[in-house]
């Protein structure tokens, strides 16, 4: 092999390799609803929760919130969610209010989320994700599955072991958009069969949950998850692996 071919082989693995490390933060602006691949956003349900975001200052008290995904643009489009520069989100974080100016998150993979919450609970997510997600295309749906996402992640299971809407660590009323709809699904996901396979994505800042290093709420994102690639290390040994063997074969060739 020529040796301008070998450093083509060369870089093309540095290349490779360099395209899945990514950074580990992105800034995104808050833009309103979910919008489902749409030009607008479906809205947001109404109703109301506990804990909220006047937490812990009035612990007893239901707060009125805006019930659904949420909407973010942003500049970077380096991962796999934000390539088209929007994307939609998921509340975990329900002691701090959505902001609407540019807020920087770190971002996580599931290892993240399972250190937050747990495994069962982050499993449980993934199960709801898998089951219904691709079925989502309105406010009622949106809001549903924000209500059962935050039963999940912070309220507790009932005697038949569905996570519950009204726990003493969650509580949604039924008055809430997308109640019921929410109810049978956490009633009925984990015999469900899956309609597909979605990766989560934890977008966090540091700090306590009732920090004030924290400016806005910690979301997830749900993306189908790219073809399996190679480790970036697999691919800079790949391709040194190339230029070895070219080397070997223009020996044997002298």
């Amino acid at each position: 092999m020529k040796s301008w071919k070998l450093i083509l082989v060369a870089i093309f693995a540095v290349t490779i390799a360099s395209q899945y490390a990514f950074a580990s933060t992105i800034t995104a602006t808050y833009q309103g609803s979910a919008k489902f691949g749409a030009e607008t956003g479906v809205g947001y349900g109404s109703g109301t929760i506990w804990p909220n975001p006047t937490y812990p200052n009035s612990p007893e008290t239901q707060v009125g919130v805006g019930i659904g995904g949420d909407n973010f643009s942003t500049l970077d489009t380096g991962y796999k969610f934000s390539e088209t520069g929007s994307f939609d989100t998921w509340c975990v974080d329900i002691t701090h209010w959505m902001i609407s100016g540019n807020v920087t998150y770190e971002i996580g993979g599931e290892s993240k989320l399972i250190s937050v919450f747990g495994l069962e609970r982050v499993s449980a997510l993934q199960k709801l994700a898998n089951v219904e997600y691709s079925t989502l295309n309105d406010q009622t749906e949106s809001a549903a599955f924000q209500l059962a996402t935050w039963a999940i992640m912070f309220g507790e299971k009932s005697t038949n072991g569905v996570y519950s809407l009204n726990s003493s660590s969650f509580v949604a009323p039924s008055t809430d958009t997308g109640y019921d709809l929410a109810k049978g699904w956490l009633e009925s996901f984990e015999s469900a069969d899956d309609t597909g396979y979605y990766k989560i994505t934890y977008l966090f800042q540091s700090g306590s949950s009732t920090g004030t290093k924290k400016t806005s709420q910690d979301m997830v994102v749900f993306t189908d998850p790219p073809p399996p690639v190679p480790e970036p290390a697999t691919m800079l040994l790949l391709g040194l692996g190339l230029i070895g063997l070219a080397g070997i074969r223009r020996k044997f060739k002298q």
